[in-house]
């Protein structure tokens, strides 16, 4: 009598790939462009989107880890975890979060302000309560525009940042307000980070680890070997000179994370909470 198999337990293990967040600004270029042209191969799904979209997929649980915003991180600081070395900063000007006002600022003005990031609404808000003692009217756009008449002053972020600064400032006032944090405080502005949360960090340590230093490496790549690609993508992005990109990505923004960035975000998170923004 043939003797039957007894079926064998088998456990199948799916290894779910990790879930990266990446800004779509030109100012994340240097670090997204040597990932998505594979000269840097890293075993994971990107996702391209602005901050805020990327700040939900990360409390949603549908993102693992990624570039985010600073004032989500210091937000939900006890749930997530800095991938060393990297962040967006300024230490002086950075081109790309300004502050435009029609006339004197004050409380009840209207200000518009882009859907997109919260820490540079944040830093906006610390700016009026700060310089200005007022409290404005705040509103919402995808695009702010400080030609609508029923405005009295914008802020713009990002790519729409460098393509409007010229032709704005003719008109308007205009503040640099990572230039107006580092005059002040005297440490770098530090407007985004990428961090992982805590509960996937724990079961990936070694994953974290590869891609913390994949990250730096594409990093120094697309500020080096690749930054003449890093170039040829902002400017048809922007249609700006590669002079003045070049000055934005290499004088402008800061991609370390240091001990002075640090101190930086550190006394972001207790400005923030002084004047009862975060």
């Amino acid at each position: 009598m043939p003797v039957l198999r007894q079926p064998e337990n088998r456990t199948i293990v799916t290894e779910i790939r990790p879930r990266l967040g990446q800004i779509n600004f030109v100012n994340c270029l240097p670090v997204l462009l040597p990932l998505t042209s594979g000269e840097v191969q890293i075993d994971a799904d990107i996702t391209e989107d602005t901050p805020a979209n990327l700040n939900s997929g990360y409390s949603s649980g549908e993102l693992d880890l990624g570039a985010m915003s600073s004032f989500y991180y210091l937000s939900n600081e006890e749930d997530l975890v800095l991938l060393p070395g990297l962040s967006i900063s300024t230490k002086a000007e950075v081109g790309s979060v300004l502050f435009f006002a029609k006339d004197q600022i004050e409380n009840g003005c209207r200000i518009v302000v882009p859907a997109s990031s919260a820490t540079s609404v944040a830093l906006l808000k610390l700016y009026l309560a700060i310089v200005h003692s007022v409290k404005a009217d705040i509103f919402t756009s995808a695009k702010p525009d400080l030609q609508e008449e029923h405005y009295d002053a914008a802020l713009v972020i990002g790519d729409r940042a460098l393509t409007v600064d010229a032709e704005w400032t003719q008109s308007s006032e205009r503040v640099d307000l990572g230039q107006w944090w580092s005059t002040n405080f005297k440490v770098p502005m530090v407007f985004g980070v990428w961090a992982a949360r805590k509960n996937w960090r724990e079961g990936n340590s070694e994953t974290f680890e590869h891609l913390s230093r994949e990250l730096q490496i594409a990093r120094d790549m697309g500020l080096g070997q690749l930054f003449s690609k890093v170039l040829d993508q902002a400017e048809k992005r922007t249609a700006l000179s590669r002079s003045r990109l070049q000055r934005y990505f290499l004088e402008e923004l800061d991609y370390c994370l240091e001990e002075e960035h640090m101190a930086g975000l550190s006394l972001f998170k207790e400005q923030l909470m002084k004047h009862s923004i975060l």
